[in-house]
């Protein structure tokens, strides 16, 4: 059945800006947008959204989550209010080696089950498309694990999953170059035999894997026919953001410590970057991503919750988009633009997701305010009234 969603205050296009169309409407037939502007309908076999009052953007679009794990760590966060710094706690064995433990731990059933109750939360604040990383398992078996659960999810879930195999950390008990030498020669290359991701990605940083290192687990995937994501300069300016502009990464995220140069050399390789202020907030990080330098090269840049156990307990992208101007200085219109647009472009989607457009698919969210610049100022309330996914209502009433 067709679904109008009629008189819209602000319909964001995302086109020449962020688009306002003010007083307008949205036809949507068989998943796709057809009609955006006044609109008359004569037929009673449609379905109507009444949007009097309130804004209607495409779906918010999470291009860097670690959204299946197992247990949690609320002692670490109580050490780090204290003044402990992520770093000390990572080298004591919390961190990421605690999540990899409680992971290897829990089954993929199990798994599973936690990835879509989550998911079902992230719908109620908006977002239709979610990556959703690896990482804690830290061997073959492990990884393949969370990637069959990563895929039940992108079969079974309402919104969009894409997979991620992550290379994230250096198992304990195990050498460096070991680990890498299983990664290239057996993990990678078993990832992309059974199709169970789209995206290799690798932390770059001074707590994870060197340049080289880098280098060489991503130039297997590629050779494996896996595109290219990186964690990188989170910590340290490690030349991450330079590799990805090297390999053609199509998005390179975290660039806390990136330089302006290595800017204009992600710029000039079309790599998407990616930046994360929840965990900015989360771990009360002083350094910050140099938001003039993304501007004076016109840089599309993407921002996305990276939802996880220890870094950032937030997925509600309407919340980052908040943080994105709080922290960050971002304008509003820069982070609705990250959210959305430059967030499908992270994936490789913006052909068909990420604006609102004749003939791309119905990915929409209908917001309870009158006007864009609400949703970061109203920072503290649920304000999405309906999640759409393909022109069906995933999340409001009567869904």
């Amino acid at each position: 059945m067709p679904l109008l969603i009629e008189h819209a205050s602000e319909i964001l296009t995302m086109k020449n800006g962020i688009g306002v169309v003010k007083d307008a409407s949205i036809l949507v037939q068989d998943g796709v947008i057809k009609n955006i502007g006044r609109i008359k309908m004569s037929s009673r076999r449609i379905k109507t959204i009444d949007a009097h009052g309130c804004v209607v953007c495409p779906g918010f679009v999470d291009s860097h989550t670690h959204l299946v794990y197992g247990g949690s760590r609320e002692d670490e966060f109580a050490l780090r209010v204290t003044g402990v710094k992520y770093e000390k706690i990572a080298k004591k064995g919390g961190g990421i080696a605690s999540t990899i433990k409680k992971t290897r731990e829990t089954t993929e059933q199990k798994l599973y089950e936690l990835g879509m109750e989550r998911i079902m939360n992230v719908i109620k604040h908006g977002t239709t498309t979610i990556e959703c990383k690896t990482g804690y398992g830290l061997s073959t078996t492990e990884e393949l694990k969370i990637l069959r659960a990563i895929n039940r999810l992108k079969k079974d879930a309402p919104v969009d999953v894409i997979a991620t195999y992550l290379v994230h950390a250096i198992p304990q008990h195990m050498k460096r170059r070991d680990y890498i030498d299983l990664v290239v020669e057996e993990t990678v290359p078993e990832v992309a035999r059974q199709r169970l991701a789209t995206f290799c990605d690798i932390f770059c940083d001074k707590l994870a894997f060197t340049k080289k290192e880098s280098e060489k687990v991503l130039l297997k995937a590629r050779a494996c026919n896996l595109r290219l994501k990186i964690h990188a300069d989170q910590f340290a300016n490690t030349g991450g953001a330079r590799l990805a502009a090297k390999l053609g990464c199509l998005s390179a995220d975290h660039l806390e410590y990136t330089t302006k140069s290595a800017i204009n050399a992600m710029k000039r390789a079309g790599v998407i970057p990616t930046l994360l202020p929840g965990v900015t907030f989360f771990l009360q990080m002083k350094k910050k991503p140099n938001i003039k330098a993304y501007r004076d090269t016109r840089s599309p840049v993407a921002i996305a919750s990276d939802y996880n156990p220890g870094s950032c307990m937030i997925y509600s992208m309407p919340k980052i988009v908040s943080f994105a101007c709080i922290l960050y200085g971002m304008h509003c219109e820069e982070a609705l633009i990250g959210a959305t647009k430059n967030g499908a472009k992270a994936l490789g989607l913006f052909e068909s997701i990420g604006s609102i457009e004749i003939g791309k698919q119905a990915d929409l969210v209908v917001l309870s305010i009158d006007n864009y610049k609400k949703i970061p100022y109203y920072f503290g309330e649920d304000i999405v009234k309906y999640t759409i996914r393909k022109g069906r209502v995933i999340y409001g009433e009567n869904c």
